[in-house]
């Protein structure tokens, strides 16, 4: 593609440059077919899900070369990564839908490109949009409205029929949505009974294909090792969906990484649960792979592991209590005790962690007082091994669809501000961040709002 001649088009083509200039990429494609694969967030937060390079790699198998489009809020044109071709160039949107809130960036694309919002109100002319992604596991009203065509669930057992069926749509509409309709897990007709399963990733390991630097992860290359959680958190929308859970074997994992040239960034629920953990860090060990690790539970946490982390360069600690005591841990079904906890820290202080991060959940119907100086007794402990840096991360409970917390009520804005100002009081010493009240609120609309209040609201 020619450079624009517009002054504002021009500087939305030099930043997406910026971020495909940074992308090392380990196989690619050539051509369009009028096919986009938009993650309808901020390149940051999609070049950090594994899912944005690894369905366009599934679809590149079945020879459907579809390019990858990001979100910015100022963006008019929308340009590829791979092309910078221009958004409306394409007959097929496909959305990696995962974060409630990103509907709304949706709305704004679908908006800027001329389409109309409500699917009932699009013709054969205008492109057919199909969602996927996390949100389909528990929140399929948020999507209903809007998509001409929902993926419920896994790709990998569906996308070489879903890739038969958007060749059929760039063709023809009509025959498309009739074909993508009597595939299984696929919604085009809204009373379509479906099931929840979960992919078994021994049988096609997912690896993405791109190592940037604006990555959240780093420059690293993701490798998902473990799909589903074997946890019962109330609160996980993961650990009350994705089960049976499906680990990759440490033979399939070596095969992989061998001749690796790059750090890696491990995806499981938490990789203290993977059944193999020495064999893998052996393999890790044995190849000199850095690497790091998306979540680790307290009571699975090694002294090997840590090691490892820290000489992978990992300089902070991070660890999620989630209650604020030992009865809301137990509410949450958290399975996890004090005790725990600070063993688990104390290895991290014997390794030579200086920084630790620790994550909770507040907004429950049970926390009193007590719960609250539980909290400060146990941060006074943590406190005394010897952290120069501890940073607790608070974000309210959000009641999420299909988990067993659904249909509590969501924390007032003014309950949350005492909370707020108690920590700031009484746990001195440490660094508080608070997860935006309003951006939990809209969490939690998302969740609750009617698909009559929905379709109103997407009709303004």
């Amino acid at each position: 593609m020619r450079r624009p001649r517009k002054s504002d088009d021009f500087k939305e083509y030099s930043y997406v440059k910026k971020f495909s200039d940074s992308e090392i990429r380990l196989n690619s494609i050539n051509g369009n077919r009028g096919v986009a694969l938009i993650f309808p967030n901020n390149y940051t937060v999609a070049a950090s899900s594994l899912s944005w390079s690894w369905v366009q790699q599934l679809f590149w198998e079945y020879n459907i070369p579809v390019e990858r489009y990001f979100y910015e809020k100022w963006f008019k044109k929308f340009y590829s990564i791979e092309s910078f071709t221009p958004l409306d160039e394409n007959k097929v949107f496909l959305f990696s839908f995962h974060f409630e809130p990103d509907i709304e960036n949706i709305v704004d694309i679908l908006k800027k490109q001329g389409i109309p919002i409500l699917k009932n109100q699009r013709n054969e002319n205008h492109p057919t949009i199909i969602i996927g992604g996390a949100i389909t596991f528990f929140n399929l009203e948020l999507v209903k409205p809007i998509a001409d065509v929902i993926v419920i669930g896994d790709l990998e057992d569906k996308v070489e029929q879903i890739s038969e069926g958007i060749n059929i749509l760039l063709k023809d509409k009509e025959s498309g949505l009739k074909f993508l309709d009597k595939i299984d897990n696929v919604i085009v007709n809204e009373q379509k009974n479906y099931t929840l399963s979960n992919f078994d990733i021994s049988k096609k390991l997912p690896a993405s294909h791109i190592i940037t630097r604006f990555s959240e992860f780093g420059e690293k290359r993701l490798i998902e090792i473990g799909r589903g959680c074997i946890r019962r958190c109330k609160f996980c929308v993961m650990g009350n969906t994705k089960k049976p859970v499906k680990f990759v074997k440490p033979e399939l994992i070596k095969d992989l990484l061998k001749d690796e040239k790059y750090p890696i960034g491990i995806i499981s629920a938490t990789i203290t649960d993977y059944p193999w953990l020495d064999e893998l860090l052996d393999i890790l060990e044995y190849y000199e792979i850095k690497f790091s690790v998306s979540s680790m539970r307290a009571d699975g946490i090694t002294k090997r592991l840590l090691r490892l982390l820290k000489e992978s360069g990992q300089n902070t600690y991070t660890i999620a209590p989630e209650g604020i005591s030992q009865k809301i841990r137990d509410v949450m079904l958290k399975d996890l005790n004090e005790e725990e906890l600070l063993t688990a820290l104390e290895m991290g202080r014997m390794e030579n962690f200086s920084s630790v991060k620790l994550y909770y959940i507040v907004g429950f119907d049970e926390e009193d007082n007590e719960d609250f100086n539980e909290l400060k007794s146990f941060i006074d402990k943590v406190k005394k091994l010897g952290y120069k840096s501890i940073t607790l991360s608070i974000n309210p409970l959000i009641p999420k669809k299909n988990t067993p917390f659904y249909g509590r009520k969501f924390i007032n804005e003014r309950r949350y501000n005492e909370i707020r100002k108690w920590m700031y009081e009484n746990l001195k010493g440490v660094k508080l961040h608070f997860e935006s009240y309003k951006l939990s609120k809209k969490q939690n609309l998302y969740n609750n709002i009617s698909l009559e209040e929905l379709i109103n609201l997407f009709s303004k």
